[in-house]
């Protein structure tokens, strides 16, 4: 994903640039999985070419593209005939699949807000319990003791928060962007097909002596139909196990680090109790968690 703006006032940022960094390495992995992609001349030439100008992809000039898009546009509208049923429920199951992780995305970057605004106030709290243990003789060793406690929740939930910064977000915000991808492959499917039915129509109805540069034509397009077809079919048992796997890990890493975290931070909260002359007792707990 670009970061147009993010890019523009940020882009020499060492934090920026170490997380574009890990996504490029993610992304490079993943196609040199890929049984078909790994073999790509332009992988290649990314892998090893010295500079990388001269190989740069022209683009197509401004009337090319405008033709596409309007081909495309047509065949939305047109609809298909005949959509296989197999890739009618792949559409729906990424539908569904969009709706839920980009849900589970939000929620997630919704808990690391809070977390870090949760942060910024153990900051502060840690240094107010020391200088009010430096004025209260009495009771100076808990309140330096509910300072310490508090220090320690500090260090435990930055370590969360950069854990799922690190693990569950990267992986849920790029199946976030897989799912769109699969909705513009999808899509781009139907459009082959649609032009190849309204091709094929158009065959129907033309005299014989007319027909043989349109069903030129119509014979291309049942090829890349056909090959669309393959292509989609062989990636989507591969897309979810690899989607099975990574978001597998990603949430029983997270579960781990939420355990570990909470078993630390339970683990400082002994009462501390102190017996000051008047003979009353102070108790101190914090019951935050």
């Amino acid at each position: 994903e670009k970061f147009v703006m993010k890019g523009m006032v940020e882009r020499f940022n060492d934090d920026f640039i170490e997380t574009r960094r890990k996504a490029l390495h993610r992304f490079l992995n993943k196609i040199s999985e890929h049984p078909i992609l790994s073999y790509s001349q332009h992988f290649k030439v990314f892998l090893t070419a010295q500079e990388l100008t001269s190989h740069k992809k022209q683009r197509s000039g401004l009337p090319e593209q405008d033709g596409e898009t309007v081909r495309a546009v047509a065949n939305s509208v047109r609809g298909l005939r005949n959509r296989p049923e197999e890739f009618t429920l792949m559409q729906e199951y990424v539908e569904d699949f969009s709706n839920k992780i980009c849900s589970v995305d939000k929620v997630t970057q919704r808990i690391i807000k809070e977390q870090r605004e949760y942060l910024d106030e153990l900051k502060q709290y840690g240094p107010t319990y020391t200088q009010w243990a430096g004025s209260e003789e009495d009771l100076a060793e808990p309140l330096k003791g509910v300072a310490r406690c508090v220090e320690g929740c500090s260090k435990e939930t930055e370590e969360q928060i950069q854990h799922l910064s690190e693990v569950l977000v990267p992986a849920l915000h790029e199946y976030v962007l897989c799912a769109e991808t699969l909705k513009a492959v999808m899509r781009r499917r139907d459009n082959i097909q649609a032009e190849f039915e309204a091709k094929n129509e158009a065959l129907a109805s033309r005299k014989p002596e007319n027909q043989e540069a349109l069903q030129e034509e119509v014979d291309g397009l049942a090829d890349r139909v056909e090959l669309a077809n393959n292509a989609l079919k062989g990636d989507w048992s591969r897309w979810q196990k690899g989607m099975r796997t990574d978001l597998k890990s990603a949430f029983i890493s997270t579960a781990e680090k939420n355990v570990d975290y909470y078993e630390k931070v339970s683990s400082r909260f002994r009462p501390i109790t102190k017996k000051v002359p008047s003979g009353q007792f102070y108790c101190f707990s914090i019951n935050k968690f």
